[in-house]
């Protein structure tokens, strides 16, 4: 039985296909932070960096150059994939593909995408091509016709790339007219060949490219434009064809195209370290200044003798900042930083968000998912700094229960004064939420998710994910995924210390939480004196103003860091655009604080906590709320 290997290319975070055969690969990773699941073709003999102008050619170098060839090599692209079933007749669009809405163990079965089906549709063939599509279904009278018509193409390229071929090797010049005139052609650079022959072609094909690129400029191409390589490498491919065949006889099989229409991920972020204490962080952009607060807090407060795997997913955050980040650890042996893209979690578009809240917020959710391969992951909000080893949350033994995490004070006194929430089951007091919505008969163990280890084997054993989905799906939650782990995980919690996850106040450190229970409070008072964890939980944020309780812990995890002087013109601006009284020294807070704390005093006189009175106001405000912000 012949060995066979087919690269899928991947630029994103993407669903790949389960076959052994079919292995994907990370086209253009030297340009990207982020790991979307699979090696890159950045390592080796490589043009990675080259990736935004020869497209899917990168993978093509990289497997030439790199891998242990096998005795058939081919590639398909990460939501474009050939038809290895004995059914070549299924319906196909105008550009000749076979559209699909997404892969699964149906679609896979289906379109022979399965290492028993490759292999007998390949048996005996030397060659297999994707099913010849004519450009007239384009509106092009032929291949050359069509190139100069393309929306992103200019013919001179391509022209250029002719007038290589025939230095080159001239006796291609029949195979450049014939391939010109006519009206069909192998499009989409898919293919699976023999291995002396796709020796043959990378060699043919990289030495014509390598001498275009001092004939062409890009001539302020937009992105699109400067995938001018890739499309023109669509073209040499058909004239390398026509000319083996002209050469000797190829026994030549074509194949239908799928097409996925619908961009789903089903991947896996592998471990770096084979011990190591996985810890994971969600942040996006505007966050990047107590991200990076936070790891360098974890790094300071690391073990040498212990491997840390980081985790950021991250949303839109700049590779400026990135690149800021990797620095933090840069030369620290036992530390790997890594990113991943939230967005690839397509169940998460249009979820329920409030107030500050995106829709990362619900990225910790799909933790038992992504890191399946792991035993426990440690989930730390990027609002926080530690002043302990997170890698001895590890040690926390876990026994059946599905997660760690520490007691919701908050929340105990949201329960307490009769704080209203709001969900899709109407606005009801905070207690009754917990026990109607959340189906919690003991609300006194909801668990605040600023720190969470995760028992990940477990969570896959049971599937938890799919109840975590399912939750998401059912409604809208007060506290938004905070409110669905505490759902799912109910009866299920080891909780740890309060020094865990230490509030940092928000300003309200003397007036909400000296109303809490007496026995909570002095917890609360005894946690702040050695806080493992310091979560700057609410608007008041370190990095705007320094009226804040644990400020100096912040400030000194970002001093040398490429964040402290971005933290100083942050407290600058808010002074300097405040009024005269806040430029004569007083507390620079937010807007939003300073209105609550003017309106609360009278609120609590007329309509004190808990009273018919406030559940009134607090019913109504909601409404108005909803009017205004829909």
């Amino acid at each position: 039985m012949n060995s066979i290997k087919i690269y899928t290319c991947h630029h994103k975070p993407s669903a790949f296909l389960n076959a052994s055969i079919i292995k994907p690969l990370h086209v253009g990773k030297a340009n990207s932070y982020n790991d979307i699941g699979c090696i890159g073709d950045d390592t080796g003999d490589n043009i990675s960096f080259k990736n935004p102008f020869y497209c899917e050619l990168t993978a093509h170098y990289w497997v030439w150059k790199n891998e242990s060839l096998s005795d058939y090599v081919g590639f398909m692209h990460y939501r474009r994939h050939l038809n290895f079933s004995s059914e070549q007749s299924f319906p196909e669009d105008n550009w000749g593909v076979v559209n699909s809405p997404v892969i699964d163990a149906e679609y896979e079965k289906q379109f022979g995408l399965t290492d028993t089906a490759i292999q007998d549709c390949i048996s005996g063939f030397d060659l297999l091509l994707p099913k010849k599509w004519s450009v007239t279904s384009a509106g092009s009278k032929n291949n050359l016709d069509h190139y100069e018509k393309g929306e992103f193409l200019h013919i001179k390229d391509y022209l250029a790339a002719l007038e290589v071929v025939e230095e080159l090797y001239p006796d291609y010049k029949a195979a450049i007219q014939l391939f010109n005139n006519a009206t069909d052609g192998y499009y989409t650079n898919m293919f699976v060949m023999h291995k002396d022959m796709f020796v043959d072609y990378s060699e043919w094909l990289f030495a014509i490219l390598t001498n275009l690129e001092s004939r062409i400029s890009m001539n302020n191409y937009n992105a699109q434009e400067k995938r001018v390589i890739g499309h023109i490498a669509e073209r040499l491919f058909n004239i390398y064809i026509i000319k083996q065949q002209q050469d000797r006889a190829l026994k030549v099989k074509e194949l239908q195209r799928t097409f996925v229409t619908n961009e789903t991920f089903n991947g896996k972020l592998e471990p770096v370290f084979p011990h190591a204490a996985p810890i994971v962080i969600s942040f996006d952009d505007n966050y990047a200044i107590s991200g990076g607060a936070l790891i360098n807090s974890i790094v300071r407060h690391s073990d040498k003798n212990t491997h840390y795997d980081i985790v950021v997913l991250e949303n839109k955050v700049s590779n400026l900042n990135k690149q800021r980040l990797l620095k933090l650890v840069s030369g620290q042996q036992n530390f790997s930083l890594r990113f991943f893209d939230v967005n690839a979690f397509t169940e998460l578009n249009g979820v329920h968000t409030r107030a500050h809240f995106s829709a990362s917020t619900y990225a910790r959710l799909f933790i038992p998912q992504l890191f399946r391969e792991y035993e426990k992951v440690i989930f730390i909000d990027s609002d926080t700094v530690v002043k302990a080893d997170l890698a001895t949350l590890l040690n926390v033994d876990l026994g059946t229960n599905l997660v760690a995490a520490v007691k919701d004070i908050v929340m105990e006194g949201f329960v307490k004064f009769g704080a209203m929430s709001e969900s899709a089951d109407g606005v009801m007091p905070a207690g009754e939420y917990l026990q109607k919505t959340l189906k919690m008969t003991n609300p006194d163990e909801y668990f605040q998710a600023g720190i969470i280890v995760f028992n990940v084997v477990l969570m896959v054993q049971e599937d938890t994910f799919s109840a975590l989905i399912k939750t998401l799906k059912e409604k809208k939650y007060w506290f938004l995924d905070q409110d669905i782990m505490n759902k799912v995980f109910y009866g299920r919690v080891e909780f740890l210390p309060l020094e865990w996850n230490v509030y940092h106040g928000n300003g309200n450190t003397d007036d909400f939480f000296p109303n809490l229970q007496f026995a909570t409070y002095m917890r609360f008072l005894k946690a702040r004196k050695n806080p493992n964890m310091i979560h700057y939980a609410g608007e008041n944020k370190p990095w705007n103003t320094d009226k804040v309780d644990f400020y100096d812990d912040f400030l000194e995890n970002v001093i040398n860091t490429p964040w402290e002087k971005e933290a100083y013109f942050r407290q600058l601006s808010l002074i300097n655009s405040s009024n005269p009284a806040h430029n004569a020294g007083q507390t620079p807070v937010l807007l939003q604080t300073r209105i609550k704390k003017a309106l609360m005093p009278f609120l609590n006189k007329y309509a004190p906590v808990g009273s018919p009175r406030r559940n009134t106001i607090t019913k109504y405000y909601y409404k108005v709320r909803r009017s205004i912000l829909g």
